[in-house]
């Protein structure tokens, strides 16, 4: 087992102290910024940030052996999801061992490292990080497919449409010959070849 193993549960009375700690670790993390300055995950992105440190807390609080690498996952895992972002650049490992010597600190009744962080952000008066680092490369394959086929499906309807042009005039129908009728009262059936 690796040293960014969780010690033991969290004392209640630092419950708190340590949902900030992971509220801070998410709100300092450049690529989820921008997903969330970019409303990635739609309107309510900012609240989607909320939760994901409230779904760490729960994890840490129902499986307290929860190591740096089950917090990357749920990390890239929640990205993927709620924002549609696959990260390449690994910033999650870096916000996953902070979450975990948050934990470790107040673990061990320390809140120095929350402290900071807490005061860094009201130092920043609550704006977002700054996020000139991180590189964005969009990547859609299946909406690359559906712009070729919608338009490839626009250029047939044209190109149909152009070599249709107008539709001819109409032409008066030739007009049926009356029926004859002979001196019995029957009518006489003429074949069309004949008419």
């Amino acid at each position: 087992m690796s040293s960014t193993r969780a010690a033991g549960p969290i004392p209640e009375q630092l419950q708190h102290k340590f949902d900030l700690g992971l509220w801070h670790a998410l709100f300092n993390w450049a690529d989820l910024t921008v997903a969330v300055q970019n409303q990635w995950g739609g309107p309510d992105s900012s609240d989607k940030r909320d939760w994901l440190a409230g779904q760490i807390s729960e994890l840490f609080a129902t499986e307290p052996a929860t190591d740096a690498e089950d917090v990357e996952v749920m990390l890239l895992q929640v990205l993927e999801d709620e924002f549609g972002v696959r990260l390449e650049d690994e910033t999650e490992v870096a916000v996953a061992r902070e979450i975990m010597a948050i934990r470790k600190e107040i673990g061990e009744g320390n809140t120095a490292t929350v402290d900071a962080l807490q005061k860094k952000w009201e130092e920043r008066k609550g704006k977002e990080v700054a996020t000139g680092s991180v590189s964005i490369r969009e990547s859609n394959q299946e909406g690359e497919w559906d712009s070729v086929d919608e338009e490839s499906d626009e250029d047939e309807n044209e190109d149909v449409d152009v070599e249709m042009g107008n539709a001819p005039a109409l032409v008066p129908a030739k007009p049926k010959p009356e029926p004859e009728v002979d001196e019995e009262g029957f009518t006489k059936v003429v074949g069309k070849k004949k008419r």
